[in-house]
């Protein structure tokens, strides 16, 4: 298992965000939409939720990975666990990094198109 110390700050480098997940082919159309813009990337986790993952790390994080607010971060940074780390765990089923790969998985599931 790797260490917060061996990381590169990984979980301050995005947002992931919980959407809604899709079951009209509106609902579809909207993911389309997610991938359109660059650098953004949606993906379906473990427990079937669907998450639309941001780019942006945090203005916090120094060059070595490290935080220069750690005494002060927000409680949502103190309860992260290392078990947690994105690096530690495949919490991820599928990842749509752009509207090419979403097409295949949509005509492979048969949903909407």
């Amino acid at each position: 298992m790797i260490t917060c110390d061996e990381c590169d700050g990984e979980c301050c480098k995005t947002i992931a965000i919980d959407i809604e997940t899709p079951k009209l082919k509106e609902d579809f159309e909207n993911i389309r939409w997610y991938l359109y813009h660059k650098g953004l990337s949606v993906y379906i986790d473990n427990e079937d939720t669907w998450q639309v993952e941001i780019p942006f790390p945090c203005e916090h994080r120094e060059k070595d990975g490290s935080c220069a607010i750690y005494d002060k971060r927000p409680p949502i940074c103190q309860t992260f666990s290392v078990e947690d780390c994105e690096k530690n765990i495949k919490e991820v089923k599928v990842m749509f990094k752009t509207v090419k790969d979403y097409d295949k998985w949509l005509e492979k599931n048969k949903k909407f198109k």
